[in-house]
């Protein structure tokens, strides 16, 4: 294959879920849903299913250092997805690691799941405000998270993202799940980001998804406007045709149209 028929090579860091739906495996999917190539850094570990995260075991910091060198030293990374890190000296950590690789990198603070689990701590606040912030294309949390990271616990997803641009973020999409009304945000403009509200009942990995998309908009060159309209439009059919036999709780996701991909109902290229 030529060199320029390669795909972009996108690297996520951040947490296994062992459920498959979200996490690091929801974003190899989601990225590779766009034509991507994934590598990934391990920042921590979960006994999860759709029922919510069990148990959590996070990674030590000298074995992500080594993890993203080794990635670094192979790979030509075009856009980098952070999302759970657990824990201050995690974050830091990759603020360091991140400091001088001049790519998008959008940052997910996933604190709370949609089966509705707590995942971040409030030490690490600070640490993502001071570090990654500026180092970031755009952060995408979802109301909750931008709630813990604000403070303001009344504000809807607008003002919230309004708060945040003034804490440092130069971009932000602020999520609203079900309620079919995220906001976009980066110092300039305020844009309300409407979409159908899929009441499917299959949103486990929808803002993993969502993020990570919009990580694999941005490596294929598309300006952060565009991949955040493209990326919020792709999660949301992602949870129109979310995966509703599978598991017992939240449903996860489907980016792939993997029923369309089973045995005998491929459709010839």
């Amino acid at each position: 294959m030529p060199d320029n028929a390669a795909p972009p090579v996108c690297l996520t860091i951040g947490t296994s879920d062992s459920g498959g739906g979200a996490g690091i495996q929801g974003d190899i999917k989601a990225l590779a849903s766009v034509g991507c190539f994934t590598a990934t850094v391990l920042a921590g570990l979960t006994a999860q299913n759709t029922t919510g995260v069990l148990s959590r075991h996070p990674v030590p910091v000298d074995f992500l250092r080594a993890q993203f060198d080794a990635v670094r030293a192979d790979f030509d990374i075009r856009a980098v997805k952070v999302g759970t890190t657990w824990s201050a000296a995690h974050l830091l950590a990759i603020a360091e690691l991140l400091a001088d690789l001049a790519v998008p990198v959008v940052v997910d603070p996933v604190m709370v799941s949609a089966a509705g689990g707590a995942l971040g701590g409030r030490d690490a606040r600070a640490a993502l405000i001071e570090a990654l912030l500026p180092l970031a294309d755009v952060l995408t949390p979802n109301v909750a998270e931008a709630r813990l990271l604000t403070g303001d616990e009344t504000s809807g997803p607008g003002e919230l993202a309004q708060r945040l641009i003034g804490l440092g973020a130069p971009a932000v999409v602020v999520t609203s799940g079900g309620d079919g009304e995220d906001w976009f945000a980066d110092g300039l403009t305020a844009l309300r980001l409407d979409r159908p509200a899929h009441r499917t009942g299959a949103e486990h990995g929808a803002g993993c998804a969502h993020s990570a998309l919009i990580t694999g908009l941005r490596a294929h060159g598309l300006p952060l406007s565009q991949a955040v309209l493209e990326a919020t439009a792709l999660a949301s059919g992602a949870v129109r045709d979310g995966l509703t036999s599978i598991g017992r709780g939240v449903h996860p996701v489907d980016v792939l149209g993997l029923p369309a991909r089973a045995p005998g109902r491929a459709t010839a290229v």
